[in-house]
């Protein structure tokens, strides 16, 4: 059964691959002209010179398909990346760890906990800055699945190491239904082929981050059952988080290119703040980015930065990640299981937030976006500001 889903998946991967994972060139982008110099928002922080050879390095950066680094290719399309003078090569790849070991590349968006792990056996990174609080992922279910209990006996893509994970047992307590995976038929699958594999029937339902559950309910064969965190011990949304994913860094390139690694980290910071400030058409750039309709990209950054919170961030601190372990614990997974970082001031540094002049986070919210972009709006009620904010008329939205 197991291996006859996954081979279902691979062929709609790859059919879904024609349909939307390549560009066509003859086809106008999504992403609209707005009010938004980036050589002008550079301007506005003190840099070092660079070095004729950090003119010419060519920087590696990587991210995966997941809407917790949007960042990354915000910074590429909103010319952040250019107006700092950097050559950046962003690249989509679920092999971000691997290639910051062996120093193939150089900065990455990457889950923590992968973070932890390499940084435990000795892989030469250290996060830089955070680039999102909690994690929103989303246990996504079939039309099929009435109620929490129909799941029970079904092919669920949760992971065969789901049990052992926060995020399942939260899932399983707050849904009533058993948490031993011998209850379910388990897979492990990618978060693409889940989406395939659940349109065609071949699965019941997967855990994944957006834009698939998005995407999913978007399209109509299913629905968002429940949301996880990378934990979040407050009733609070300004406060109590833990963190999924970092803007991690390799320690030689920080070493060699320490002007580089400043405006980087500039960058990271100036792509969530265009994030918050043009969110339609940092919409535009997720969809584009990820091949998904551009409603998907609408609702999924209203997710991040209103509906859940404004956990897309680049300032952090300890507390997160001893919010982050404590989760683990709340849940008696058991101590073997559990990313307990050996020595937490060689995994983490706040320098580069410190020195590249970027501003504290919550100021810039409080006094930028609280106003115009409140927690609490409704997704209408957000879309009509963002469209406002970039000046969309109807019409060109419509087109979209």
């Amino acid at each position: 059964m197991k291996k006859r889903i996954i081979a279902m998946s691979l062929v709609l991967a790859m059919m879904a691959a024609v349909v939307v994972g390549c560009t066509d060139s003859s086809k106008n982008t999504v992403i609209q002209e707005v009010d938004y110099d980036p050589t002008v928002e550079v301007a506005k922080y003190e840099l070092g010179e660079l070095s004729a050879g950090d003119k010419d390095f060519v920087i590696q950066l990587g991210y995966r398909d997941c809407d917790h680094m949007v960042p990354s290719i915000i910074g590429e399309k909103a010319g952040i990346y250019e107006a700092l003078g950097l050559n950046v090569v962003v690249t989509k790849t679920g092999k971000i760890m691997e290639a910051m070991s062996s120093g193939e590349m150089h900065v990455g968006y990457q889950g923590i906990e992968g973070a932890i792990k390499s940084v435990n056996q000795g892989a030469p990174l250290f996060m830089a800055a955070a680039n999102h609080l909690g994690g929103s992922r989303y246990l996504v279910v079939s039309n099929d699945i009435k109620e929490p209990k129909d799941l029970i006996g079904k092919t669920l893509a949760i992971g065969s190491g789901a049990e052992t994970r926060p995020e399942w047992r939260n899932w399983a307590e707050e849904l009533d239904i058993p948490v031993g995976l011998e209850n379910y038929e388990v897979v492990d699958m990618g978060d693409k082929d889940k989406v395939f594999a659940l349109k065609a029937g071949q699965l019941d339902a997967f855990s994944a981050c957006d834009p698939y559950g998005s995407m999913v309910e978007f399209e109509g064969f299913g629905r968002i059952m429940a949301t996880g965190w990378g934990a979040h011990v407050s009733d609070n949304m300004d406060e109590g988080w833990g963190i999924c994913c970092i803007y991690c860094m390799n320690n030689d390139f920080l070493n060699d290119h320490p002007e580089l690694a400043k405006r980087l980290v500039l960058a990271h910071a100036l792509s969530i703040k265009y994030l918050y400030e043009h969110p339609y058409n940092a919409s535009m750039m997720f969809a584009e980015g990820f091949g998904t309709a551009p409603e998907v990209g609408l609702k999924t950054v209203y997710m991040k930065t209103v509906a859940e919170g404004r956990t897309i961030t680049w300032k952090f601190s300890e507390e997160n990640l001893d919010n982050y372990i404590q989760y683990f614990y709340d849940f008696e997974i058991p101590e073997e299981e559990i990313p307990n970082i050996n020595d937490i001031q060689k995994f983490m540094s706040t320098d580069l937030l410190e020195t590249c002049g970027i501003e504290d986070f919550n100021t810039f919210i409080k006094e930028n976006i609280d106003t115009n972009f409140p927690i609490g709006d409704t997704y209408e009620e957000w879309l009509v500001k963002a469209k406002a904010v970039d000046g969309i008329e109807e019409s060109t939205a419509s087109n979209n």
